[in-house]
Protein backbone atom coordinates (compact mmCIF):
# COMPACT_ATOMS: atom_id res chain seq x y z
CA UNK A 1 0.00 0.00 0.00
CA UNK A 2 1.28 3.41 -0.92
CA UNK A 3 2.01 5.97 1.78
CA UNK A 4 2.53 9.69 1.82
CA UNK A 5 5.64 11.56 2.94
CA UNK A 6 3.93 14.89 3.52
CA UNK A 7 3.43 17.61 6.08
CA UNK A 8 0.99 20.45 5.77
CA UNK A 9 0.27 23.55 7.76
CA UNK A 10 -3.41 24.18 8.41
CA UNK A 11 -4.35 27.80 7.66
CA UNK A 12 -4.98 30.04 10.64
CA UNK A 13 -8.41 31.50 11.40
CA UNK A 14 -7.75 34.68 9.44
CA UNK A 15 -6.84 32.76 6.30
CA UNK A 16 -9.90 30.52 6.68
CA UNK A 17 -12.13 33.60 6.40
CA UNK A 18 -10.56 34.68 3.13
CA UNK A 19 -12.61 35.11 -0.01
CA UNK A 20 -12.26 32.00 -2.21
CA UNK A 21 -11.68 32.53 -5.90
CA UNK A 22 -14.86 30.69 -6.95
CA UNK A 23 -17.17 33.42 -5.56
CA UNK A 24 -18.53 35.55 -8.43
CA UNK A 25 -17.22 39.11 -8.52
CA UNK A 26 -20.67 40.65 -8.21
CA UNK A 27 -21.18 39.08 -4.77
CA UNK A 28 -19.41 41.47 -2.39
CA UNK A 29 -20.97 40.60 0.98
CA UNK A 30 -22.57 37.56 2.54
CA UNK A 31 -20.91 35.12 0.21
CA UNK A 32 -21.11 31.35 0.67
CA UNK A 33 -17.60 29.92 1.11
CA UNK A 34 -18.81 26.33 0.67
CA UNK A 35 -16.70 24.74 -2.12
CA UNK A 36 -19.89 23.59 -3.85
CA UNK A 37 -21.51 27.01 -4.02
CA UNK A 38 -21.79 28.94 -7.29
CA UNK A 39 -20.92 26.02 -9.53
CA UNK A 40 -20.51 26.72 -13.22
CA UNK A 41 -20.95 24.54 -16.27
CA UNK A 42 -17.17 24.28 -16.62
CA UNK A 43 -16.68 22.85 -13.13
CA UNK A 44 -18.67 20.00 -11.59
CA UNK A 45 -21.67 19.95 -13.89
CA UNK A 46 -22.37 16.52 -15.48
CA UNK A 47 -20.47 15.91 -18.72
CA UNK A 48 -23.13 13.60 -20.13
CA UNK A 49 -24.55 10.11 -19.77
CA UNK A 50 -21.81 8.21 -21.60
CA UNK A 51 -19.09 9.98 -19.59
CA UNK A 52 -20.79 9.09 -16.30
CA UNK A 53 -21.49 5.52 -17.33
CA UNK A 54 -17.85 4.84 -18.17
CA UNK A 55 -16.61 6.36 -14.91
CA UNK A 56 -19.21 4.44 -12.89
CA UNK A 57 -18.10 1.22 -14.57
CA UNK A 58 -14.46 1.93 -13.64
CA UNK A 59 -15.44 2.59 -10.03
CA UNK A 60 -17.38 -0.67 -9.89
CA UNK A 61 -14.38 -2.58 -11.22
CA UNK A 62 -11.77 -1.19 -8.81
CA UNK A 63 -13.64 -0.13 -5.65
CA UNK A 64 -13.21 -3.33 -3.62
CA UNK A 65 -9.69 -3.91 -4.94
CA UNK A 66 -8.59 -0.45 -3.81
CA UNK A 67 -10.36 -0.70 -0.45
CA UNK A 68 -8.45 -3.90 0.33
CA UNK A 69 -5.25 -1.89 -0.16
CA UNK A 70 -6.35 1.06 1.93
CA UNK A 71 -7.09 3.28 -1.08
CA UNK A 72 -10.09 4.87 -2.74
CA UNK A 73 -11.09 6.99 -5.72
CA UNK A 74 -12.97 10.22 -5.14
CA UNK A 75 -15.44 10.76 -7.97
CA UNK A 76 -16.28 14.29 -9.17
CA UNK A 77 -15.13 15.82 -5.89
CA UNK A 78 -13.67 19.31 -5.77
CA UNK A 79 -9.90 19.54 -5.37
CA UNK A 80 -9.12 22.83 -3.58
CA UNK A 81 -5.83 24.52 -4.41
CA UNK A 82 -4.16 27.92 -4.47
CA UNK A 83 -3.26 29.73 -7.64
CA UNK A 84 0.00 31.63 -8.23
CA UNK A 85 -1.39 34.60 -6.28
CA UNK A 86 -2.37 32.42 -3.32
CA UNK A 87 -6.10 32.67 -4.02
CA UNK A 88 -7.98 29.51 -3.13
CA UNK A 89 -9.66 27.89 -6.11
CA UNK A 90 -11.36 24.62 -7.03
CA UNK A 91 -11.25 22.05 -9.80
CA UNK A 92 -13.12 18.75 -10.15
CA UNK A 93 -11.02 15.91 -11.62
CA UNK A 94 -13.05 12.89 -12.65
CA UNK A 95 -11.15 10.55 -10.31
CA UNK A 96 -8.69 11.30 -7.53
CA UNK A 97 -6.74 8.52 -5.79
CA UNK A 98 -6.29 8.91 -2.02
CA UNK A 99 -5.94 6.79 1.14
CA UNK A 100 -9.22 5.14 2.11
CA UNK A 101 -11.30 7.21 4.50
CA UNK A 102 -14.82 6.94 5.85
CA UNK A 103 -16.66 9.12 5.49
CA UNK A 104 -14.97 10.39 2.37
CA UNK A 105 -14.07 14.09 2.40
CA UNK A 106 -16.59 16.42 0.79
CA UNK A 107 -13.66 18.25 -0.84
CA UNK A 108 -9.96 17.47 -1.13
CA UNK A 109 -8.08 20.50 0.22
CA UNK A 110 -4.40 20.78 -0.69
CA UNK A 111 -3.93 23.17 2.25
CA UNK A 112 -4.29 20.17 4.56
CA UNK A 113 -3.88 17.11 2.33
CA UNK A 114 -0.97 15.67 0.36
CA UNK A 115 -1.22 15.89 -3.43
CA UNK A 116 -3.26 12.87 -4.57
CA UNK A 117 -1.24 9.92 -5.81
CA UNK A 118 -3.04 9.89 -9.14
CA UNK A 119 -5.54 12.08 -10.97
CA UNK A 120 -7.67 10.60 -13.76
CA UNK A 121 -9.60 12.53 -16.38
CA UNK A 122 -11.92 11.04 -18.98
CA UNK A 123 -12.37 13.14 -22.09
CA UNK A 124 -15.72 14.73 -22.81
CA UNK A 125 -16.73 16.88 -25.79
CA UNK A 126 -15.97 20.13 -23.96
CA UNK A 127 -12.87 18.95 -22.09
CA UNK A 128 -11.02 17.06 -24.81
CA UNK A 129 -8.31 19.65 -25.49
CA UNK A 130 -8.04 20.68 -21.84
CA UNK A 131 -7.63 17.09 -20.60
CA UNK A 132 -4.96 16.17 -23.14
CA UNK A 133 -2.96 19.41 -23.17
CA UNK A 134 -3.76 22.21 -20.73
CA UNK A 135 -4.25 20.01 -17.67
CA UNK A 136 -0.71 18.62 -17.84
CA UNK A 137 0.90 21.90 -16.84
CA UNK A 138 -1.88 22.65 -14.37
CA UNK A 139 -1.54 19.38 -12.46
CA UNK A 140 2.23 19.70 -12.63
CA UNK A 141 2.01 23.01 -10.74
CA UNK A 142 -0.14 21.31 -8.10
CA UNK A 143 2.54 18.66 -7.53
CA UNK A 144 0.42 15.75 -8.79
CA UNK A 145 2.84 12.82 -9.29
CA UNK A 146 0.81 10.96 -11.94
CA UNK A 147 -1.88 12.05 -14.39
CA UNK A 148 -3.90 9.59 -16.51
CA UNK A 149 -6.24 10.50 -19.36
CA UNK A 150 -8.76 8.01 -20.71
CA UNK A 151 -9.67 9.23 -24.18
CA UNK A 152 -12.97 7.40 -24.65
CA UNK A 153 -15.35 10.03 -26.00
CA UNK A 154 -14.95 12.01 -29.20
CA UNK A 155 -15.46 15.78 -29.43
CA UNK A 156 -18.78 14.88 -31.12
CA UNK A 157 -19.95 13.10 -27.92
CA UNK A 158 -19.65 9.65 -29.51
CA UNK A 159 -17.92 6.63 -27.98
CA UNK A 160 -14.44 6.29 -29.43
CA UNK A 161 -14.21 2.97 -31.38
CA UNK A 162 -10.82 2.31 -29.79
CA UNK A 163 -10.20 3.90 -26.39
CA UNK A 164 -6.75 5.46 -26.00
CA UNK A 165 -4.77 5.98 -22.79
CA UNK A 166 -2.24 8.67 -21.94
CA UNK A 167 -0.12 8.75 -18.78
CA UNK A 168 2.17 11.46 -17.45
CA UNK A 169 4.51 10.93 -14.49
CA UNK A 170 6.49 13.40 -12.45
CA UNK A 171 10.21 13.38 -13.28
CA UNK A 172 12.45 16.04 -11.72
CA UNK A 173 9.45 18.20 -10.95
CA UNK A 174 7.87 17.92 -14.40
CA UNK A 175 5.09 15.68 -15.71
CA UNK A 176 6.55 13.64 -18.57
CA UNK A 177 4.52 11.62 -21.07
CA UNK A 178 5.08 7.89 -20.51
CA UNK A 179 5.37 5.42 -23.39
CA UNK A 180 2.84 2.57 -23.20
CA UNK A 181 3.99 -1.02 -22.82
CA UNK A 182 3.82 -3.65 -25.54
CA UNK A 183 0.02 -4.02 -25.36
CA UNK A 184 -0.62 -0.27 -25.13
CA UNK A 185 -1.32 -0.40 -21.41
CA UNK A 186 0.25 1.22 -18.38
CA UNK A 187 1.29 0.01 -14.95
CA UNK A 188 -0.16 2.01 -12.06
CA UNK A 189 1.88 0.94 -9.02
CA UNK A 190 0.11 3.65 -7.00
CA UNK A 191 -2.90 1.35 -6.85
CA UNK A 192 -1.39 -2.04 -7.75
CA UNK A 193 -3.03 -2.27 -11.17
CA UNK A 194 -2.31 -2.27 -14.88
CA UNK A 195 -4.77 -0.48 -17.12
CA UNK A 196 -5.51 -1.61 -20.66
CA UNK A 197 -7.93 -0.20 -23.20
CA UNK A 198 -9.55 -1.58 -26.29
CA UNK A 199 -12.81 -1.36 -28.17
CA UNK A 200 -15.00 0.81 -25.91
CA UNK A 201 -13.74 -0.93 -22.81
CA UNK A 202 -11.18 -0.29 -20.07
CA UNK A 203 -9.63 -3.28 -18.30
CA UNK A 204 -7.68 -3.52 -15.06
CA UNK A 205 -5.18 -6.28 -14.21
CA UNK A 206 -3.89 -7.05 -10.72
CA UNK A 207 -0.14 -6.37 -10.85
CA UNK A 208 0.54 -9.11 -8.26
CA UNK A 209 -1.58 -11.96 -9.61
CA UNK A 210 -2.09 -11.05 -13.26
CA UNK A 211 -5.84 -11.60 -12.85
CA UNK A 212 -8.30 -9.27 -14.53
CA UNK A 213 -10.81 -7.39 -12.39
CA UNK A 214 -14.39 -8.17 -13.42
CA UNK A 215 -17.62 -6.37 -12.72
CA UNK A 216 -20.59 -8.19 -11.20
CA UNK A 217 -22.03 -9.32 -14.52
CA UNK A 218 -18.68 -10.40 -15.93
CA UNK A 219 -17.82 -12.25 -12.72
CA UNK A 220 -21.17 -14.07 -12.80
CA UNK A 221 -20.67 -15.01 -16.45
CA UNK A 222 -17.12 -16.19 -15.76
CA UNK A 223 -18.30 -18.26 -12.80
CA UNK A 224 -21.12 -19.79 -14.83
CA UNK A 225 -18.70 -20.59 -17.65
CA UNK A 226 -16.26 -22.15 -15.18
CA UNK A 227 -19.07 -24.21 -13.65
CA UNK A 228 -20.20 -25.33 -17.10
CA UNK A 229 -16.62 -26.26 -18.01
CA UNK A 230 -16.37 -28.25 -14.77
CA UNK A 231 -19.66 -30.02 -15.53
CA UNK A 232 -18.50 -30.91 -19.03
CA UNK A 233 -15.16 -32.11 -17.71
CA UNK A 234 -16.91 -34.22 -15.06
CA UNK A 235 -19.32 -35.64 -17.64
CA UNK A 236 -16.43 -36.47 -19.97
CA UNK A 237 -14.55 -38.14 -17.13
CA UNK A 238 -17.62 -40.18 -16.12
CA UNK A 239 -18.20 -41.15 -19.75
CA UNK A 240 -14.57 -42.27 -20.08
CA UNK A 241 -14.87 -44.31 -16.87
CA UNK A 242 -18.09 -45.92 -18.15
CA UNK A 243 -16.42 -46.84 -21.44
CA UNK A 244 -13.46 -48.26 -19.53
CA UNK A 245 -15.78 -50.41 -17.40
CA UNK A 246 -17.65 -51.60 -20.47
CA UNK A 247 -14.40 -52.45 -22.25
CA UNK A 248 -13.12 -54.29 -19.16
CA UNK A 249 -16.41 -56.24 -18.90
CA UNK A 250 -16.29 -57.11 -22.61
CA UNK A 251 -12.66 -58.21 -22.31
CA UNK A 252 -13.38 -60.36 -19.27
CA UNK A 253 -16.40 -61.88 -21.04
CA UNK A 254 -14.30 -62.66 -24.13
CA UNK A 255 -11.59 -64.24 -21.96
CA UNK A 256 -14.24 -66.36 -20.16
CA UNK A 257 -15.67 -67.55 -23.47
CA UNK A 258 -12.20 -68.39 -24.77
CA UNK A 259 -11.44 -70.39 -21.62
CA UNK A 260 -14.77 -72.25 -21.87
CA UNK A 261 -14.11 -73.09 -25.53
CA UNK A 262 -10.60 -74.28 -24.68
CA UNK A 263 -12.00 -76.55 -21.94
CA UNK A 264 -14.58 -77.98 -24.25
CA UNK A 265 -12.02 -78.77 -26.91
CA UNK A 266 -9.85 -80.47 -24.30
CA UNK A 267 -12.81 -82.51 -23.09
CA UNK A 268 -13.45 -83.63 -26.67
CA UNK A 269 -9.84 -84.56 -27.05
CA UNK A 270 -9.39 -82.07 -29.80
CA UNK A 271 -6.84 -80.05 -27.87
CA UNK A 272 -3.95 -81.43 -25.96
Amino acid sequence: MSSYAWTATRPDAAVQQERPGWIPNHITVGWDSNPYAYQTEEELMPAGGLHGQLLTHILELVRHFLAARGLMFLFDTFLLYRDERGVKRRVAPDLLLMPHRFPAPSAYDLDVEAPPLLVVEMTSPKSHLKDLEKNVGFYQRLGIPAYLVIDAITPEAKPRPLIELYLWRGVAGRLRLVSPDEDDGFSLPECGLRILAGEQKVRFIDLDTGEELLDTGEALTAREEAEEDARQERAARESAETRARQERTARESAEARAQALEKRLRDLGLLE
